[in-house]
């Protein structure tokens, strides 16, 4: 049978466009960014009693980037640990302003700037941020202004920007996607304290900041690929309370602030996320509360895999 001219040409455009369809899923696939995920401080509170853990951070790195998600005490040291250089710093993200979340913030920004940090830096968290960098630059700015006249050095505070971050979509590249939603933290009032979701490399990360259990989170984690939760240990926050004299009422408000491993299994498998990874531990230097402790605490309520993590962890995303 002969084929119209017509019809052949309609033949052909439609081959055509099949055609640039199955390019342009293969480029989308191909062009997916390197993403790397470190754990770097993994402990909860802004107590330092040791080195082994120090407080709540972790890097997600695309390509080349580093994003920097918390920085509490040490999350500075922890990225030279890991080999990512302070220079390659491209944003910040803060849950909450807990000094055990912020502490290093000031150290990220200056250690950055003279390890030769030259370009935009942009930070997102709750309110109180562009406050807290201002303060920043007022205090180092003896130091600031000796070195750009002595060193020739750049302006480092031009480079950083900061936006106070409300829930919805806070930042969006040719690589990523940030989201956020606010959970609860007491004694923080709503909207004072946040979880982000990173949208990545074909995969999305959830980090929950310090919370509660939370049924909107486990909604907004909904089939996350890494789940990556604080957890609060009861009993070992009475030990400790009790080790440092401070009573019941110590106990009672750590408890209140965070969610229990039974918890984090609940929102993960209501969530039905791929994988749970435990961070910010509390408390974290109990010798009684090992891995297996924590693990076997969340699969009451989860049977999904669980990472405990650590300090210098990575966290395969394949």
């Amino acid at each position: 049978m002969k084929l119209t001219k017509t019809l052949r040409k309609s033949l052909l455009t439609a081959a055509i466009g099949l055609s640039l369809c199955t390019n342009a899923a293969w480029a989308a696939e191909g062009d997916q960014p390197s993403v790397r995920l470190l754990l770097l401080g993994t402990k909860g509170g802004p107590s330092l009693l040791q080195t082994k853990s120090l407080p709540q951070s972790t890097v997600l790195m695309v390509n080349n980037d580093a994003y920097l998600l918390d920085a509490g005490y040490g999350a500075s040291l922890r990225l030279v640990d890991a080999g990512i250089p302070l220079r390659n710093i491209k944003g910040i993200f803060i849950t909450h302003l807990h000094s055990d979340h912020v502490l290093d913030y000031p150290s990220v920004l200056m250690n950055g700037w003279n390890s030769g940090l030259k370009t935009p830096v942009k930070v997102f968290g709750p309110q109180g941020i562009q406050e807290m960098t201002d303060h920043a630059w007022k205090t180092f700015e003896v130091d600031i202004d000796l070195r750009i006249a002595d060193e020739g050095k750049p302006d480092p505070r031009p480079l950083v920007t900061t936006q106070t971050i409300k829930e919805g979509l806070v930042y969006q590249d040719e690589n990523m996607k940030v989201s956020a939603i606010s959970v609860p933290h007491p004694p923080f009032d709503k909207g004072q304290a946040f979880a982000f979701k990173f949208e990545v490399g074909g995969k999305n990360i959830v980090l929950s900041g310090d919370t509660n259990y939370s049924a909107d989170l486990a909604k907004f984690a909904s089939d996350a690929d890494v789940f990556i939760s604080e957890v609060v240990h009861v009993e070992g926050v009475q030990r400790l309370a009790e080790r440092i004299g401070t009573g019941s009422t110590l106990a009672k408000a750590i408890i209140s602030h965070h969610v229990t491993a039974e918890d984090v299994g609940r929102m993960a498998t209501d969530a039905k996320v791929k994988k749970v990874v435990l961070s910010h531990f509390v408390p974290a230097d109990d010798p009684t509360l090992t891995a297996e402790h924590w693990r076997s605490a969340v699969a009451k309520t989860y049977d999904g895999e669980i990472v405990v993590g650590h300090d210098g962890m990575e966290i395969p995303l394949k």
